[in-house]
């Protein structure tokens, strides 16, 4: 440092930056909200913080260098603390869907609809789970059909309703299991 001048980036430059970063985060934040994503979601809060972020450092140091030195120390911490509070609770709202949380009844009933509905030779369903994979849902089932029908016929019916339950919008992946028995347990 030399007498009376300040080594470092001089402070237009970095309020320029700031600017910049903020405009660019504006547009970025637009752009993940106008995607129906659970992750453009997500990206589009952090591209809300950094906006945020920049706006508060920017007046809070002006503000600090001009009128009162508390101002941005004080910005700082509602920062932190906004985004603690918006991490927290997209924590909240996203560990039940990465922890396999059920579906609620009327997607099990639709599930469950579909599967009674694909093929005559469904005599029933032993076990039924869907639950949260992600963003959409996991959909594993245990059909009964007479013992009597072939391999092949019984592949065909699983294999077709089980790619029917894959178009569905809702489910990531579906399993489809065939037993000649209705004994209401996967593992017996």
């Amino acid at each position: 440092m030399t007498q009376g001048h300040s080594v470092g980036v001089p402070r237009r430059t970095q309020q320029k930056c700031r600017g910049n970063g903020c405009r660019r985060s504006s547009v970025l934040y637009i752009i993940c909200r106008t995607r129906n994503t659970s992750a453009s979601r997500i990206l589009a809060i952090d591209q809300r913080n950094d906006c945020f972020t920049n706006i508060v450092a920017l007046a809070g140091a002006y503000i600090g260098h001009q009128w009162w030195k508390y101002a941005d120390p004080i910005g700082a911490a509602i920062v932190s603390t906004l985004i603690i509070v918006t991490w927290l609770l997209t924590v909240k709202e996203q560990v039940p869907l990465l922890i396999g949380k059920s579906a609620s009844p009327q997607l099990i009933n639709r599930i469950i609809n579909v599967a009674i509905s694909h093929d005559e030779r469904i005599k029933h369903l032993d076990t039924v789970y869907v639950y949260h994979f992600g963003a959409n849902f996991l959909v594993e089932l245990h059909v009964v059909m007479d013992r009597e029908i072939s391999l092949c016929e019984a592949h065909d019916v699983s294999e077709h309703l089980q790619l029917k339950l894959e178009q569905l919008s809702f489910v990531e992946r579906a399993f489809v299991h065939c037993d000649y028995q209705f004994d209401g347990d996967e593992h017996v």
